[in-house]
């Protein structure tokens, strides 16, 4: 199941827009923060999936793929997955990890710069971690794995 929290319209506005992306990924951040400061936990997850979708659409649609634009990305999945537990949607947490990784992943494979996608891979499971959880109940495999299976992939 894939959650999503941007209409068509401004999914595709924000997509063709990458200054308008960035507004509105620090708009959603920082009152899905807020949100979650005040007890609003629904609240915070809205705007906590509208920060992960825009954070998505950066390092997808306008490829940015800086270490700043994947520590967004990382930080925006973790964002949502502080605020999903705090609503008791832990379930779902795993599907946001695995579909981030799955993002990170990609990337990896396009020839982003490994060391950034590994870092953001890193992030995510260190704050999975801090759940109780370890990496391989969410699906994930280890930076270290990733690094060593990477290693050996080669191109023909």
């Amino acid at each position: 199941m894939r959650l999503r929290f941007l209409c068509q319209n401004h999914r595709n506005w924000l997509a063709s827009d990458s200054s308008a992306a960035r507004d509105s990924w620090g708009r959603n951040s920082i009152l899905a923060q807020r949100f979650l400061k005040e007890g609003d936990h629904v609240k915070a997850v809205n705007y906590a999936g509208s920060a992960f979708e825009v954070a998505e659409l950066l390092i997808v649609e306008h490829a940015r793929h800086f270490s700043v634009d994947i520590e967004r990305f990382s930080d925006s999945a973790a964002l949502l997955c502080r605020s999903l537990v705090r609503v008791g949607q832990s379930g779902q947490v795993r599907g946001v990890i695995r579909g981030a990784v799955g993002r990170l992943d990609q990337l990896l494979m396009c020839g982003v710069e490994r060391k950034i996608v590994l870092a953001g891979v890193e992030r995510l499971l260190a704050w999975y971690e801090k759940l109780g959880l370890s990496e391989f109940e969410c699906g994930v495999r280890p930076p270290e794995r990733v690094a060593t299976i990477e290693s050996q992939r080669t191109l023909h």
